[in-house]
């Protein structure tokens, strides 16, 4: 492969304040040097040939470096210059880590286990508004367990039919509940009626009992849209709000988790992750 060895640090020491540190579990039929190598390209300033504009600072600067191979497993550090967090955030940091290297005929399979990021990307994003400690606050149960549980069967409850499946779980001491990943404004059950509706029932269940509940609501839908409908939910009396990550994409949860205007916990569902996380040789580790 070109460039092979010049991708090659093995063992050299690493500035991990300057670099992004992945851990790749890789099934090959050739050497490992030569897969990580690879990989490292591909990710970085190379591709599958040999090429012309390819210059030597540039090179230097920005190529991914294989810093250990131990087994199966290479380390690949990244230099944070490759990474553009302004406009690209999200998105273009899994494009780097987590690209093309899938489809790359050097391997049979690859996984990305691990990721270590340096504080100069870290305190590019905020985190989540509330967190564990956070929740625990909004829920008055700083040492108990919290306990949930998801509305079933998936769809064809009505507002009333869902809110009173809430109320019966909270009354049951229950702390969390939440819509279906697949359940978002179907005619059966729609999204406002039905915030306004478990709104109630959650605030019956604190009367009644002195107990704190929260239910999110699945307010995933198109990028464009999806800060209105939280807006919209938030306004109606949502305690929680939920995102399935993967198919609205990371963009979506942290244009929600850093817009001012949300003051509500977010719950990330992972529906579709089985499509990357299944195979235990590859794809990624989540």
């Amino acid at each position: 492969m070109e460039y092979e060895e010049r991708y090659l640090h093995l063992n050299e020491p690493i500035d991990a304040d300057a670099h992004v540190i992945c851990k790749y579990k890789v099934g090959t039929d050739l050497n490992m040097t030569t897969a990580a190598a690879a990989i490292a390209t591909e990710q970085s300033t190379g591709t599958w040939t040999k090429l012309s504009t390819l210059r030597e600072e540039n090179f230097q600067r920005r190529s991914g470096k294989v810093t250990a191979i131990e087994g199966n497993v290479a380390t690949i550090a990244y230099p944070v210059e490759d990474f553009s967090l302004d406009i690209g955030g999200v998105p273009q940091i899994l494009s780097v880590i987590a690209g093309n290297l899938f489809g790359l005929e050097a391997l049979r399979t690859v996984r990305l286990e691990d990721v270590r990021f340096p504080k100069s990307i870290l305190r590019e994003f905020k985190g989540p508004k509330f967190g564990i400690e956070g929740m625990r606050t909004l829920l008055k149960r700083p040492k108990k367990p919290l306990v949930g549980t998801i509305v079933k069967p998936k769809i064809g409850l009505s507002p009333k039919e869902t809110a009173e499946y809430v109320y019966e779980a909270g009354m049951g001491g229950l702390t969390n509940s939440k819509d279906d990943e697949t359940l978002v404004n179907q005619s059966f059950c729609p999204l406002e009626e039905r915030v306004v509706a478990i709104a109630e029932a959650l605030d019956r269940v604190r009367d009644e009992s002195g107990h704190v509940m929260m239910h999110a609501i699945n307010v995933s839908t198109n990028g464009h849209q999806i800060l209105e409908v939280a807006e919209r939910a938030q306004e109606l009396g949502a305690s929680e709000l939920m995102v399935d990550v993967l198919t609205c994409g990371f963009g979506a949860v942290q244009a929600l988790a850093e817009d001012p205007s949300i003051k509500l916990p977010i719950h990330v569902h992972r529906t579709m992750h089985g499509a990357i996380t299944r195979n235990p040789d590859h794809g990624i580790h989540m």
